[in-house]
């Protein structure tokens, strides 16, 4: 099942003008990027002491064109010096770029527009007043990082600014590299060391301007979790998975590491070609997305759809085109005090606890299960129920999807699953799911209990909204009854419907309605009653699918094989 927003905008994306109420400062530095912003703070409290006034801007604050007017007129005209790194190009913020590249003509500012990413965008360079070997090399301090370059960035700024620094030249830092929390980058012999012996392996790729701007809590954490299950840590540290030498490193490490599970909180998707392997595959694992967001955190807990438009493409759209498998949020960004002499506050990326815990329960349940013999493990198939004309059952557009499920039961014997006697047609598949089994049921007793465990909000908005389970269309002689067979270890299901039966389509697409008891119920019972838990179960909870060819797609995972496959 699915949700279709009925509103697409979160707090995130709206965009009004902002008034930063900078006082005006010799230096001024804005940028897309927290990370730079983060290590430019960092490098600073360093060289306050020989650096003239500095002011750090984030440009996600100054979308608006009233509001890059409103900063111009008071932190931009008096500046001596303005640096901009641009994410995107010139075209994303067209209006901010022509606006400085006047002001500093007509009052002789050292204007440097320079790109946010490894490619060249010629016009912004066009646009600088600034020398173009200047440019590159202010450039490169961005590009190799680090809190020693971003120092050293600020003294050569500070000469232009007329202040006697000296600055040393940009200074090479590792693009790739391992990583350990108290010591930051390492070499893969030093990662491989700490690792303990007998421990189950599990790679976490992060990207490298994470330790660039000192911002690596989430990964700590994640670390220390995954070390209180019995794993072993390995961070990776790289500057993009579509990187070459990065790509290659990855391979490398993850040959020599062996891991049982891996987990990226990269963005994006790695494959080349279409059918070409990314690096993550060659290791044979399932491949965990966990995401590092740039949505703030009470944008996503006040927003219907979560995380924000641009979480959503770069951390769970594109990634699943690598067959990754969507583990949750576990870091959002935060701010940190106030740098007063900065006029900035910095954001950094602040761990969710809980949800790291579960990311590392998620890896436990994966490693378990597949530790399981093939014939020892319980799948559960779900089809899909969309609201549709009658008859429609198991419907979905272009598939035959109860002919589909037949075909994967045969797959999964072949496998080497336990598959029983299985129905000979696609009619008798549904005609077997609608008259259910004696055992796929849930007494509204042990429904009361364990609904009882979930948080006390949770059945209050139930309550609310569908009132009694008794009252439930699908309650009868004390029970909830499902659409479910057991074909051996093998569950084909329909879920109940998520609202009222005459009101499906609404329902269906209302992100405020709560599921009624049914539902809610019936996940409880693949969970619990069903014993659809880890390891001998690929639970609905860790794997989630609603047809047969997301199902062949989620086994796929499980056995380290790519979506490609």
């Amino acid at each position: 099942m699915h949700l279709l927003a009925t509103s697409s905008t979160s707090l995130d994306e709206i965009v009004e003008p902002v008034d930063l109420g900078q006082p005006p400062g010799d230096i001024a530095v804005l940028s897309f990027a927290d990370s730079d912003l983060a290590g430019l703070a960092a490098a600073w409290a360093i060289e306050r002491a020989v650096l003239p006034s500095v002011r750090l801007a984030q440009l996600r604050d100054l979308k608006h064109p009233m509001s890059v007017d409103l900063w111009i007129e008071r932190v931009g005209r008096h500046a001596k010096v303005i640096v901009v790194r641009l994410l995107g190009g010139l075209d994303w913020w067209r209006y901010g770029v022509e606006r400085l590249a006047a002001l500093a003509r007509e009052r002789g500012i050292a204007l440097a527009l320079l790109p946010g990413e490894d490619r060249d965008d010629p016009r912004l360079a066009a646009a600088s007043t600034l020398p173009p070997d200047e440019l590159a090399t202010l450039l490169r301090f961005f590009r190799e990082g680090g809190r020693d370059n971003l120092a050293a960035l600020l003294r050569r700024l500070a000469r232009h600014a007329g202040a006697p620094c000296e600055a040393p030249a940009p200074r090479p830092v590792p693009r790739v590299a391992g990583y350990l929390p108290d010591t930051g980058a390492v070499d893969l012999d030093r990662l491989a060391a700490a690792l303990i012996p007998g421990q189950p392996v599990v790679p976490i790729v992060f990207y490298r301007s994470m330790l660039l701007a000192t911002d690596t809590a989430p990964i700590d954490a994640l670390c220390a979790a995954l070390g209180a299950h019995g794993f072993s840590s390995a961070p990776l540290m790289v500057p993009s998975l579509k990187d070459p030498e990065a790509a290659a490193f990855m391979r490398a490490a993850l040959r020599r590491l062996a891991p049982a599970v891996i987990v990226t909180t990269t963005g994006f998707a790695a494959g080349g070609e279409p059918g070409a392997p990314g690096p993550l595959d060659d290791a044979g694992v399932p491949v965990l997305q966990a995401v590092i967001a740039t949505t703030r955190r009470a944008a996503w807990a006040e927003s219907p759809r979560g995380l924000g438009a641009a979480d959503l493409a770069m951390h769970v759209v594109l990634p699943e085109l690598d067959g990754r498998v969507l583990a949750g949020a576990i870091a959002f960004k935060s701010p940190l005090p106030l740098h007063e002499d900065l006029a900035f506050t910095a954001l950094a990326n602040r761990p969710e606890p809980d949800r790291i815990d579960r990311v590392a329960a998620r890896v436990a349940a994966l490693v378990r299960l597949r530790a399981t013999p093939r014939d020892a493990r319980r799948v559960a198939v779900l089809l899909p129920d969309y609201p549709g004309a009658p008859g429609r059952t198991g419907y979905a557009v272009g598939l035959d999807v109860p002919a589909s499920v037949l075909a994967l039961l045969a797959d999964l014997r072949d496998a080497g699953y336990a598959v029983g006697d299985t129905p000979p047609t696609s009619r008798a598949l549904l005609d077997a799911l609608a008259r259910g089994d004696d055992e796929a049921t849930l007494s509204i007793d042990a429904y009361g209990r364990m609904l009882a465990r979930l948080p006390p909000d949770v059945a209050e908005r139930i309550g609310a909204a569908w009132g009694a389970p008794a009252d439930d269309p699908d309650a009868r002689d004390g029970a909830f009854r499902f659409r479910a067979r057991a074909f051996g270890n093998i569950l084909v299901a329909l879920a109940p419907d998520r609202g009222r039966t005459h009101e499906r389509r609404a329902d269906y697409h209302d992100p405020a309605l709560p599921p009624r008891h049914a539902l809610v119920a019936f996940g409880l019972w693949l969970q619990h009653a069903a014993g659809l838990n880890p390891p001998s179960w690929l639970s609905a909870s860790l794997l989630s699918f609603v047809c047969a060819g997301a199902a062949a797609f989620a086994l796929a995972r499980v056995e380290g094989r790519s979506r490609r496959d």
